[in-house]
């Protein structure tokens, strides 16, 4: 009996020791699981920034991405650290076009002299409107029933922050899936002249910067077609005058010079803008339309223009295609009377010829006015219908 009970406590003396060793082990590796968390949860951390970053990348590097073609490029941080971590690098593919993207992010940690390495991946096709942001002065979709979800039958809709709605008058219809344009809703102006317009308010108000954006079908065999006008002064003519409401009109004929203008004429699309010093600043370019009504089968054509400081640059169809530069960097005329679409806001008419108005006949849409100058590679993002929400496919961290 007393050679079992020895036994008995030798065994249970062994077993107690062995938990103390291990409890005694463990609680020695408490501060290195607790150190190991805190370098995981970091680098983590880092590794979404360098996920946000490799987002904000991916539209510049789209555009060299090639339809039918196959990408592959990685940038190198050198180290780059955030809050203790590091971004090694980038790594980004684009698998067959631009619009199918993956970025793959290097991240590694340190803390309290230990080391991961964290890899995270993102993949998604554009669009990203994330990545250009939607005009934010005023932006016409265009894309609800008849134009009028409003109590204005006669209501354009405005998606930007600053509700600045049009109105349009004359002949203008949508055009939705089944009779016009692959789905599209858009603004046709037909053969009695119509336009949309808004008198104006300091939200839609650009001088500085700005940039315009609008996919167009303009119709075969009329002479002249007018886009976008924003008026810098539509009733100042070749003779300076005060008007009864204390306005000075300098006679520099400023109904003809917009702060911002797009429109076609004769063969030529024209950018234009007409600085503080009054002098207009213009790109030309050789265009012919080629729409035909109901315009279902017509191409659509990609319209932008930007200004920096005296600096005008035309774009369609993403691609840059003139420059200009009035000399010396005046910021434009302000628009304080709102827009014009369709149409030339000309309100002092006398000695024109008939058809100074230039009509629009044919389909807009998505035109909307930045307060900021677009980049040449937001420019080639619109084009390439950088225009809503991504569909992530996956994200791996």
């Amino acid at each position: 009996m007393g050679r079992s009970m020895l036994i008995v406590v030798v065994l249970m003396c062994t077993i107690y020791a062995g938990i103390m060793v291990t409890l005694q082990r463990h609680m020695f590796s408490v501060p290195d699981i607790i150190t190991q968390n805190m370098l995981m949860k970091q680098a983590e951390s880092v590794s979404d920034y360098a996920l946000r970053t490799a987002v904000r990348n991916s539209v510049s590097l789209g555009m060299q991405a090639s339809p039918d073609s196959v990408l592959h490029w990685k940038t190198i941080y050198n180290n780059f650290e955030v809050f203790g971590s590091r971004i090694d690098s980038i790594a980004y593919n684009f698998v067959e076009s631009s619009s199918r993207y993956r970025a793959q992010t290097y991240v590694t940690g340190r803390v309290a002299g230990r080391t991961t390495q964290y890899r995270a991946e993102i993949a998604f096709n554009f669009p990203l409107i994330e990545a250009v942001g939607s005009p934010n002065c005023f932006w016409l979709r265009m894309n609800q029933p008849q134009f009028n979800p409003s109590e204005h039958f006669n209501q354009v809709t405005d998606t930007s922050p600053n509700h600045n709605d049009g109105l349009f008058y004359g002949d203008i219809s949508t055009r939705p899936m089944g009779q016009g344009v692959d789905g599209w809703k858009c603004a046709s102006y037909g053969s009695g002249g119509g336009w949309i317009t808004h008198p104006g308010n300091a939200s839609m108000e650009v001088n500085t910067n700005f940039s315009v954006v609008t996919w167009a079908k303009i119709r075969q065999g009329h002479p002249a077609a007018t886009i976008l006008w924003l008026a810098s002064d539509p009733y100042d003519s070749n003779t300076s005058y005060t008007d009864a409401d204390g306005v000075y009109h300098p006679g520099q004929n400023l109904r003809l010079k917009p702060t911002a203008g797009i429109w076609y004429q004769s063969g030529t699309m024209y950018f234009t803008a007409v600085n503080t010093m009054y002098n207009q600043i213009t790109v030309s370019v050789p265009f012919t339309p080629a729409g035909k009504w109901p315009h279902n089968k017509d191409q659509w054509i990609f319209l932008g223009m930007t200004y920096n400081r005296g600096i005008l640059k035309a774009f369609v169809n993403g691609a840059l295609v003139g420059t200009s530069f009035s000399g010396w960097p005046f910021s434009a005329i302000t628009n304080t009377y709102g827009y014009s679409i369709g149409r030339k806001d000309i309100r002092n008419s006398s000695g024109l010829a008939s058809g100074y108005y230039m009509y629009m006949y044919g389909l807009l849409d998505e035109l909307g006015l930045y307060n900021r100058t677009l980049s040449e590679a937001e420019m080639a993002g619109w084009y390439n219908q950088v225009l809503s929400p991504a569909n992530i496919h996956y994200i791996r961290d």
